[in-house]
């Protein structure tokens, strides 16, 4: 079962609910290829961003969105940072980062090069948009049709969240872990994220910063073992 809504269902406690948000621009489509056992999946996609000037308030508005017991985040690149807040509102069973970092302090060096020069504040948002196609550098398609998928769902969401969501990622400030249980799961060949520094990932030979998509059943599997190893023993079974 997928719900695509703003406002879940609040559905009987002893059931997992796994909550999906998406990279930058992407939606639903992004987690085609999951598989995910134990509980049903509520997909996160975007909504506006209101008055939210930060990743952090940001997190406030899709939290009021999860109105169920037992969850589980999963977040991917920005989905993710997104996550590491959500975490801290909504204390879930465990935070899932997929191609995303903890922190600030796992940022590579051109994002933190880009924020301090300030260029993404002097962009309008049709100028944001106008050179999207930079994500060609970092996404790491295997397809054409892995790269017209990302940009249909980039377009989709319009350029005044685009222009919020390179702001919002761009001057990220923390450097705390997510709150509670987590992982990350990254691909060895992202070129955003470094497996370097991250401490203790699981790591998908051959995953690109689009590793959610491209090898969506290989990262369900580490999910699904994940649940069953660390998470289901701790659940009250009727």
């Amino acid at each position: 079962m997928a719900e695509h809504g703003n406002n879940p269902l609040v559905i009987d406690e002893d059931i997992i609910n796994y909550y999906l948000i998406p990279g930058m621009g992407a939606d639903y489509r992004l987690f085609t290829h999951f598989e995910l056992k134990y509980g049903i999946t509520h997909h996160l996609d975007w909504i506006p961003h209101g008055t939210s000037s930060n990743l952090t308030e940001y997190a406030e508005l899709m939290s009021q969105r999860i109105q169920t017991k037992n969850n589980v985040i999963i977040g991917s690149s920005m989905g993710g940072m997104t996550a590491v807040e959500m975490s801290r509102i909504v204390k879930p069973l465990t935070t899932i980062l997929v191609s995303a970092p903890t922190g600030r302090h796992e940022f590579p060096r051109v994002l933190k090069f880009v924020d301090s020069i300030r260029l993404h504040r002097a962009l309008n948002p049709k100028q944001t948009a106008a050179i999207s196609g930079l994500a060609d550098t970092f996404m790491g398609f295997k397809t054409p049709e892995q790269r017209a998928l990302f940009y249909e769902m980039l377009n989709k969401n319009g350029p005044e969240f685009l222009h919020f969501s390179i702001r919002a990622i761009l001057e990220w400030q923390n450097t705390m872990p997510p709150e509670g249980d987590f992982i990350q799961i990254i691909g060895d060949k992202d070129k955003l994220f470094s497996t370097k520094k991250i401490q203790t990932p699981y790591v998908i030979e051959g995953g690109g910063h689009f590793t959610a998509f491209e090898k969506g059943p290989e990262v369900s599997d580490i999910i699904n073992r994940y649940i069953e190893q660390k998470i289901l023993p701790h659940l009250k079974r009727k």
